[in-house]
């Protein structure tokens, strides 16, 4: 069986990792260890590839962003875009410009990490009205995560998140956000509906942020919380976030009318 026809079999019975680049040389792998077994049927060789993915933690990533192409889209099919909070009531303001009649405004900008290809950057002002006044940038894990399918990913199988971010700030706090959303649109926003009312999980990483490119790697299940204020019929098991994700954020806030520039870069799920 011809490593195309393997790929479409496994990604029909749901297991759309395998069709990653990065995967494919894991994929070759185990064909090779298996070739000698040619009785092993598909459909347990499909668990056999699962299991793998899953134990070899040195070769188990999916990357989200590599820093290649300047189009609006992720490596997954997913695409970036930014927010503010006028739909609040809010006066912030963020560039790339934040949708006000679904379009997309959002643009990659040049150079990334180490100098090479394109990364995502946002601008912005917080401001002063609301008092919790914020900006951000979003991008989507595939191309279904957006209304009206709003059908995620599963990243139980992966440890964490990380990637490499630069900037300054000059007041506030920047989170990274991992929502938890429906499968169901908002008709209110037409948006996919959140389920924690935006008390998702989340992890500070202002301390980060420079004028030098980091690398910040967190821990899904050690570093990210839902905050304090999040009422206990709001609070859910990370697992159940992680079995459908469909997007990830990094969100500005608290900063009180001073400025932030942000860039990120070179995103992957370990």
């Amino acid at each position: 069986m011809e490593e195309k026809e393997i790929i479409r079999k496994l990604k029909k019975v749901g297991k759309h990792e395998f069709e990653m680049p990065q995967n494919r040389t894991i994929i070759k792998y185990a064909l090779l260890k298996l070739s000698e077994k040619r009785t092993f049927p598909f459909f347990k060789l499909a668990h056999v590839f699962a299991f793998i993915l899953i134990t070899a933690a040195v070769s188990v990533y999916m990357r989200v962003e590599s820093n290649n192409k300047q189009d609006i889209t992720n490596d997954l099919g997913g695409i970036w875009c930014t927010y503010d909070d006028h739909y609040h009531g809010g006066e912030s303001i963020v560039w790339p410009p934040a949708s006000t009649k679904g379009e997309n405004n959002f643009v990659k900008s040049s150079p990334g990490y180490k100098g090479r290809g394109y990364a995502v950057r946002i601008t912005g002002v917080a401001g002063t009205k609301l008092g919790w006044d914020f900006i951000g940038v979003n991008t989507f894990l595939s191309s279904r995560s957006t209304c009206p399918e709003c059908i995620g990913i599963d990243l139980r199988r992966f440890k964490g998140i990380k990637f490499k971010i630069k900037g300054k700030v000059e007041a506030g706090e920047v989170k990274f956000i991992l929502p938890y959303e429906a499968r169901v649109v908002d008709k209110t926003r037409g948006i996919c509906k959140n389920l924690t009312s935006y008390g998702d999980y989340e992890m500070d990483i202002t301390k980060y942020i420079s004028s030098d490119w980091k690398e910040v790697k967190i821990y899904f299940r050690k570093d990210l919380k839902q905050p304090s204020w999040v009422s206990r019929e709001k609070r859910v098991d990370i697992e159940k976030v992680l079995s459908d994700a469909k997007l990830i954020k990094w969100q500005y806030a608290k900063g009180d009318g001073h400025k932030i520039d942000l860039w990120i870069d070179d995103i992957e799920f370990f």
